[in-house]
């Protein structure tokens, strides 16, 4: 049985006091999902209900758990470290390392692989299947780079919608032959190898729950609830314990990450999860969605019909604005766009740092957007950049290249660190050296031994051990701690680019040792230089200053802008109504879940 409650801003007083029980929170855009879980979680720790250290906040991202922590300690006006504020994977990772030993019985915790370590291991697998276990239609992809990528999506998704390897052998799917005996030896090679990536975290996170170890938590508030898994659902299930005091809020409207495995009937299917009679609570009202964007937005949806939503919302007061522009090419799109963002800086006085430009793919359209800001000397976020991009991250990894690399390419490495921030060498200079090199008989190392500085370049090029052999963050520490020019940077107050840069590089790298203790940081070289690996800094390593965010949709979710552009809204781009299926047919897992195909294909548009 679910209570169903439809509230206003000026009565949120009562509902948002009374904690007990279950409790799904429903709004539409700006309705105030996120600041209602704050204000209970005020309400919880003000009145001494409970313990800081027994409320859980849960969230999507990293940026989504930092936001409410951050809310909720300028609310309460005081911080509150023991408060856990986190994704359902940080806390997987919270409640193995609590109990994995106890419960499960390991020795110690196993690496959590990245998604680029998740595909080598399962392409090195699969070198070792026999064709005849597989569909003929796989045959001679098993050796593929994107068939092992193929193959990892498919193990991430089953795992994030509990799908096993007996329900996959269960399929008449032909293309799903091979695919069940691989899963379990794909765990096992998980379990020898103490590794774990991030479906099966969740997974075994919820065994530990299931045995009543984990009984910290009285009060768990979960925000963006519409883009959880079935097997986060199941953790959070597991965490609710006994009292089932579980507050989560969302809308499937506002669901982008289906294609990570968001499960379409969540939020209508919240009370299935508990026995307690369950309130839902519609938030009516939008504070920052005025009705010119509002009506656009329910127009664009009409026809889709998904569960669990809120209804009819009351738009904000205020003006709003819906603008559709026509272009005949991309270029023509991209000066308007510059010209515009330009306009509403200097004419209407809206900062930079107030307006975005969202695209749904960086593959696409980026790179003549920035030109045509570049032209007009509007800061904004470079197209495809990355932290192993930045200028002072390269000098970092053209170190190691020229320690470990082939002849040629440690020559350009070389060139590049002499003429790069740490060395600043003019090109005359550097063309001296070469002469000096063709001269010499001991390479650069002998070189640089005798140049004003360069003696401790000379000596890591001649001992390349800190790049090859030493642990990841040790070796870079030997190299920041050997090398004098990275502090004479770091002394320098104009460069804080720099700084920052390298202090998101240390973490980086950090992380990286962890998940792989003997892994050198020539390797993790090796894998950033990888388009698709990049681990994120816990930190942002630009000062964002006034710039202008150029971001894609789903990396857009919790930015708070006054302007923004839809761009390169093309036909197949955006929206993409292809299939996106894959070569496995992934799409049919769903069904196990009672989700149909055609369904689950809407949510995902």
């Amino acid at each position: 049985m679910v209570r169903e409650l439809r509230i206003g801003p000026e009565e949120w007083d009562g509902p948002v006091g009374d904690t007990e029980g279950p409790q799904i929170v429903v709004g539409g855009p700006g309705t105030g999902k996120s600041e209602y879980l704050v204000r209970r979680a005020v309400t919880l720790l003000e009145d001494g209900t409970i313990e800081p250290d027994e409320l859980l906040l849960l969230t999507f991202s990293r940026r989504g758990a930092a936001a409410l922590r951050s809310r909720l300690e300028e609310a309460l006006g005081k911080t509150f470290p023991s408060v856990a504020a986190t994704t359902f994977h940080g806390v997987s990772w919270r409640i193995l390392e609590a109990h994995g030993a106890d419960v499960l019985g390991w020795s110690q915790l196993p690496t959590l692989m990245t998604g680029p370590e998740q595909v080598a291991l399962v392409r090195e697998l699969l070198a070792d299947e026999s064709p005849d276990n597989w569909s003929p239609l796989h045959r001679g992809l098993l050796h593929t780079t994107t068939f092992a990528g193929e193959v990892a999506d498919f193990l991430m998704r089953a795992a994030e919608l509990q799908v096993s390897p007996d329900d996959i052998a269960s399929s008449d799917l032909p293309g799903w032959k091979g695919l069940d005996g691989f899963a379990t030896r794909y765990r096992q090679a998980l379990e020898d190898q103490g590794r774990i990536d991030y479906g099966t975290l969740v997974q075994r996170a919820t065994d530990v729950v299931a045995t009543g170890a984990v009984d910290q938590y009285r009060y768990v508030l979960v925000d963006e609830y519409q883009d959880t898994t079935v097997a986060q659902a199941a953790l959070l299930r597991g965490l609710a314990g006994s009292t089932e005091n579980v507050t989560a809020a969302g809308d499937p409207y506002q669901s982008i990450f289906s294609f990570r495995g968001a499960h379409l009937a969540n939020v209508h299917e919240f009370g299935d999860l508990f026995t307690t009679p369950v309130t839902r609570i519609v938030l009516t009202t939008s504070f920052r969605v005025p009705h010119q964007i509002l009506d656009a937005a329910v127009a664009l949806t009409a026809g889709q019909r998904f569960p669990g939503t809120a209804g009819p919302v009351i738009p904000a007061s205020g003006p709003g604005l819906v603008q559709v522009e026509r272009f005949d090419q991309e270029t023509a799109e991209a000066e308007w766009i510059a010209d515009e963002v330009l306009r509403l800086r200097l004419v209407e006085g809206i900062p930079l740092s107030a307006m975005g430009v969202f695209v749904r793919s960086k593959r696409r359209f980026l790179d003549e957007l920035s030109r045509a800001l570049e032209r007009r000397r509007i800061d904004h976020d470079q197209p495809d950049s990355r932290l192993a991009d930045h200028p002072a991250v390269r000098a970092v990894f053209d170190l190691v290249t020229a320690a470990t690399g082939s002849p040629a390419d440690r020559h350009r490495a070389v060139r590049r660190v002499l003429l790069g921030p740490l060395f600043g060498r003019s090109v005359g200079a550097v063309r001296a050296l070469d002469r000096s090199l063709i001269a010499s008989t001991s390479g650069w190392a002998g070189v640089l031994a005798d140049e004003p500085g360069g003696g401790e370049l000379a000596g890591l090029i001649d001992d390349p051990a800190w790049a090859s052999e030493m642990p990841a963050a040790e070796g870079f520490w030997h190299l920041w701690t050997t090398l004098p020019q990275f502090g004479d940077l770091v002394a320098d107050p104009g460069r804080h680019e720099e700084r920052g840069a390298w202090a998101s590089l240390a973490q980086v790298v950090s992380r990286f040792g962890e998940r792989n203790p003997h892994a050198s940081l020539a390797s993790y070289v090796g894998l950033a230089e990888t388009e698709e690996f990049e681990a994120q800094p816990l930190l942002e390593y630009r000062d964002r200053g006034e710039r202008l965010t150029v971001t894609t949709l789903h990396q857009s979710k919790g930015l708070d802008l006054s302007v923004v552009f839809i761009a390169d809204a093309v036909s197949g781009v955006l929206p993409d109504l292809r299939l996106r299926d894959s070569l496995l047919e992934t799409r049919h897992l769903s069904s196990w879940q009672g989700t149909t195909t055609g369904a689950q294909r809407r949510f995902r548009m």
